[in-house]
């Protein structure tokens, strides 16, 4: 079930008998990656956030395809390790959808139209916007509020995956022993993350050291997602997001440059690149030249927004760059980002402001933080 921020039920999705989503009822974030599986628990006292559990397992080449687990079971064995080295107990989860398997439109109702009357009517909206068959689809939505356009229409944000994108996710957590509590999209975990590193993040329209995200109307964050074969990038304005693009680009291609340039199997230049004790031409040679690729490859997807329809020309000024993923963890990368496209970048840590528990290791949740972001936002669900 597509579980949207603000929506009140979540399963409009599907039509079965899953248990209700409890708010306030601590969940797991579970993310499934082309490369890996990480798992948070968040808890919180007052407005303190705290890490209860973490573990991120590898997942092995060829256990995802087209962003989908090929075998659930074997995603789910993946699953099942991080849940046991995390030392968790919860057993409810949150997954998500890649944005790109989204579809969302902006559909005019009748401004009288309660919520009943939307979830009747969106299966026809659907049918007319979704180039789908209705029957391979699960639809949510979200009341956006009054249209502009007329006063007695309401606009409502239509949104629909495959069938099979939840199914196997869901199909995943329950060879895993879990159980489905929400399947979201990847674009709002992410706002929700967001959130919390928000205060963090050198902005102008602070105030009194704090960032209020509601106030900030013309100036806009981006946030980019480096993972090891794809590569996101998020235009938000205030808490959300407004353009999205997708890049087939990752940590992947500096893998496979050093294990060229140094004739080494495509594991062992994995961990290489991962400790950075490889040759003494490495940096010059490899991994700066790296660096500046990814800078160009987030310029080009700026000047992309920047011509599209849904930036108005002359009125926005992404003025902030948040780099997560395992492209966050490059050392440096921020640095050669500012200088490269001369916008302050910082890599999202959105643990900065959190405490821990005794059994989960500090310096490997700060190392790490970067690759939690998805999982971060998910498990952030149980406060929503």
């Amino acid at each position: 079930m597509l579980h949207l921020g603000g929506v009140g039920s979540s399963l409009r999705m599907k039509e079965r008998n899953l248990a209700l989503f409890k708010r306030n009822e601590p969940i797991l974030g579970i993310d499934v990656s082309p490369s890996a599986v990480k798992l948070i628990e968040l808890s919180r006292s007052g407005q303190r956030f705290r890490v209860e559990a973490v573990a991120i397992e590898p997942l092995g080449e060829g256990a995802m395809e087209d962003r989908n687990p090929v075998d659930p079971d074997v995603v789910g064995e993946a699953i099942k390790r991080a849940y046991r080295n995390s030392g968790t107990r919860l057993r409810r989860a949150a997954v998500a959808v890649p944005t790109s398997s989204v579809i969302t439109r902006i559909v005019p109702m009748p401004a009288e139209f309660k919520e009943r009357d939307i979830e009747l009517n969106i299966p026809i909206e659907a049918s007319q916007y979704i180039p789908y068959p209705v029957e391979e689809i699960y639809v949510d939505f979200e009341v956006k509020g009054l249209s502009k356009a007329t006063a007695d229409t309401q606009d409502i944000m239509l949104v629909a995956t495959r069938k099979e994108n939840v199914d196997l996710r869901e199909a995943a957590l329950k060879a895993a022993g879990l159980v489905p509590a929400v399947v979201d999209v990847e674009a709002y975990a992410l706002e929700n993350t967001l959130r919390v590193l928000a205060d963090s993040l050198a902005r102008p329209d602070k105030e009194d050291g704090k960032l209020n995200l509601s106030k900030s109307r013309d100036n806009l964050t981006a946030l980019v997602d480096i993972g090891a074969t794809i590569t996101n990038l998020y235009i938000l304005e205030g808490e959300r997001v407004i353009f999205t693009r997708e890049q087939s680009f990752g940590c992947d291609q500096l893998t496979a440059r050093i294990a060229e340039a140094y004739d080494l199997p495509r594991d062992r230049a994995e961990l290489v690149k991962r400790s950075g004790q490889i040759a003494e031409d490495y940096s010059a040679a490899i991994l700066e030249p790296f660096k500046q690729s990814v800078a160009e490859q987030i310029g080009h997807g700026l000047q992309i927004f920047f011509s599209s329809d849904q930036c108005v020309s002359g009125r926005y000024n992404v003025d902030t760059i948040v780099l997560v993923g395992g492209g966050g963890m490059i050392m440096g990368l921020d640095k050669v980002v500012t200088d490269v496209l001369d916008i302050p970048t910082v890599i999202g840590n959105p643990f900065k402001s959190m405490g821990s528990a005794t059994r989960v290791n500090g310096n490997s949740l700060l190392r790490d933080a970067p690759l939690l972001a998805i999982a971060c936002g998910l498990a952030l669900r149980s406060f929503d």
